[in-house]
């Protein structure tokens, strides 16, 4: 997987994003990030990720 870049400011993103308070784990068929915890709980779509700055401004 290449690194991840914010969409927003183009930033890299060094940390894996987390949802639930868990990490997130990359799925290469849907090419997003889902939480660990069942295809139930989350999913973050690569292309809308942001880094922290950005999401703090949101």
């Amino acid at each position: 997987m290449s690194k991840l870049k914010c969409a927003n400011c183009g930033n890299p993103i060094d940390t894996l994003p987390s949802h639930c308070g868990q990490d997130m784990i990359y799925n290469e068929k849907t090419n997003q990030m889902e939480c660990y915890m069942g295809s139930e709980c989350g999913y973050m779509e690569l292309d809308k990720l942001l880094c922290e700055s950005c999401k703090s401004k949101c």
